[in-house]
């Protein structure tokens, strides 16, 4: 069950890295092709880096470039979006993916069923062994079921296997918990239902992700995920303007505190509302690593 958790928490995150992406539709200026930059500047004694992630990737995909290891061993500790190892964070991760009401008596039964034959098509389990939880907890399920292989890795994990052999801290930029109330805030559940019928398209656009991924073209990236249906408001809100301003206030302190790699999902550094340009407007000089 913890394993299932983490796995959740992780497919979540990764359902918030394609929103975001289709969210930062306000870039102005492309960015260089590169998932790495460094930050400097506004009184640093040291630069720090930030990487952009994909938080699953199938095992055969993953690749870590020379200039990423050389760029850690610059820094003395790891800062991650939000540490869904840690075994302290599972009972609230369990805690806020359960729902007040049952799935069986909050969707219409035309909606109910729908997402049940999907679910057992993809998954093979019946919405019946969801009912006490939310349906982002669907989503999640068969955002790791997008991935048809085995094993799949995590960026996350690879940095903190990282972390560990150099014997440096690891901190994060929110909780688990966090993420999650910010997902619920975002995500009605007519919006999750869309999602549970899109799950074909879905698969196909994480495919076509991860190759722009691997060729760090974070433009072709952008380009390709905002062909989508946009987000409303509410959760270019929650999800983009509440997230990354978060992110921003602290990440000043942590780079001032110590020289800092930073490793969040790729999309957080795209558009006039991601942590690059926000850096840039608090006077940190932002350049891309390529080799």
């Amino acid at each position: 069950m913890i394993n299932q958790l983490r796995r959740s928490a992780a497919a979540i995150i990764l359902m918030l890295t394609v929103l975001f992406i289709n969210s930062a539709r306000g870039q102005n200026k492309p960015l260089e092709n590169s998932l790495l930059w460094e930050i400097s500047g506004n009184g640093l004694e040291k630069p720090s880096y930030i990487y952009g992630t994909i938080h699953m990737i199938c095992a055969t995909d993953f690749y870590m470039p020379e200039k990423v290891s050389r760029a850690f061993d610059k820094t003395s500790q790891l800062i991650i979006e939000a540490n869904i190892f840690d075994t302290s964070a599972i009972a609230n991760i369990q805690k806020e993916m359960l729902s007040d009401v049952p799935l069986s008596k909050k969707l219409a039964p035309q909606d109910y069923a729908t997402v049940d034959s999907i679910l057992q098509l993809k998954c093979g389990m019946s919405l019946k062994s969801l009912d006490n939880f939310k349906l982002t907890m669907v989503v999640s399920l068969l955002t790791y079921k997008a991935f048809s292989c085995t094993p799949v890795k995590s960026y996350e994990t690879e940095f903190m296997k990282m972390a560990k052999d150099k014997n440096i801290r690891v901190d994060a930029l929110e909780t688990v918990l966090e993420q999650l109330k910010l997902l619920n805030e975002a995500y009605t559940d007519e919006m999750v239902i869309s999602e549970v019928k899109s799950f074909d398209s879905s698969k196909i656009a994480m495919k076509e992700m991860v190759a722009f991924y691997k060729s760090e073209d974070l433009n072709g990236l952008y380009k390709n995920i905002t062909k989508a249906e946009l987000m409303d408001s509410n959760m270019m809100h929650w999800l983009l303007e509440v997230r990354n301003n978060n992110w921003v206030m602290k990440i000043p302190g942590m780079m001032k505190k110590e020289s800092s790699f930073f490793a969040v999902g790729a999309a957080h550094l795209v558009g006039a509302g991601g942590i690059l340009q926000l850096l840039k407007a608090k006077g940190y000089k932002v350049k891309p690593v390529m080799n």
